[in-house]
């Protein structure tokens, strides 16, 4: 199930929609590109694309920072995206990330919750990697993909979301309890028709990937 939303802000606004992602079935990946850069959408969709086509981190941003420079305003425009990335293992799942987001996870009886990853105020970027310090204010130490582990003896099922879905966790409970139930029927256009439903209710950029 893969779901890219563009958010009511950004519409009113006349910007793009700065998610991206893709779901593989093995390979789930979401993307979420900073509002402070002019470009960011364009950095986040290159680097699902090299991610598909077998990339690591690391590889895909030595790629990127060679596209499309690495100088502060550079890095800004383009670069600044969060990561998260849930790919399924013989016994389990692991996910990696850099920056905001939520987990899905389903246990064995069906139930789904959510894990928030948050940074606070300041979210991390893999692209501060690539500045140099004296030009960043936060993380001048670099920046490192963190990783979680969740059993197959635990869980049936992981996805990734980006920051968006906040909208629907922290607001009204039927609307929650609505999406829950899209989710769980396991549809992936009920879940598109959820959120064109409350399309106004989104205000920021919503991708899930599960």
């Amino acid at each position: 199930m893969f779901i890219n939303k563009i958010g009511k802000e950004h519409l009113d606004t006349g910007r793009n929609c700065q998610d991206y992602g893709m779901d593989t079935g093995k390979m789930k990946l979401v993307c979420d590109g900073c509002s402070e850069g002019a470009h960011t959408e364009v950095g986040a969709k290159a680097f699902v694309h090299l991610t598909k086509t077998g990339y690591k981190v690391e590889e895909a941003f030595e790629r990127l920072t060679g596209l499309f420079g690495q100088t502060p305003a550079d890095v800004r425009d383009y670069l600044c995206f969060t990561i998260l990335q849930a790919e399924e293992l013989v016994d389990g799942y692991q996910v990696q990330y850099c920056g905001d987001g939520y987990v899905i996870l389903q246990d064995l009886e069906g139930k789904i919750t959510f894990m928030e990853l948050s940074d606070g105020e300041y979210p991390r970027y893999f692209a501060y990697n690539y500045v140099s310090p004296e030009a960043l204010r936060y993380y001048k130490d670099g920046v490192k993909m963190k990783k979680l582990y969740f059993s197959k003896k635990q869980y049936q099922r992981v996805g990734v979301t980006t920051d968006g879905l906040r909208y629907v966790l922290q607001g009204d409970a039927k609307q929650k309890e609505e999406f829950l139930a899209a989710l769980q029927s396991d549809k992936e256009a009920r879940v598109k028709r959820f959120v064109n439903k409350y399309q106004s209710f989104f205000k920021d950029d919503l991708t899930i990937a599960w």
